[in-house]
């Protein structure tokens, strides 16, 4: 992946994308090894850095547009 650039994962059901997002973004932990998004390890700096949109309707009860 390069700076600046949009990164887009493809695959055919069952490859690991959704697990492989989940993972980057904090939403499920990972089993082994380690993730670094430009060289930071810090999982609360990496989620500041990216974003997701996750395949299921997201809704908070407390979030208003006041």
């Amino acid at each position: 992946m390069y700076n600046n650039q949009i990164f887009s994962l493809l695959g055919h059901n069952g490859a690991g994308k959704t697990t492989t997002i989940s993972m980057l973004t904090g939403m499920i932990d990972a089993s082994d090894g380690f993730i670094s998004v430009f060289g930071e390890m810090d999982l609360d700096k990496i989620r500041a850095m990216i974003g997701v949109c996750p395949q299921h309707d997201t809704l908070y009860e407390d979030l208003t547009v006041k």
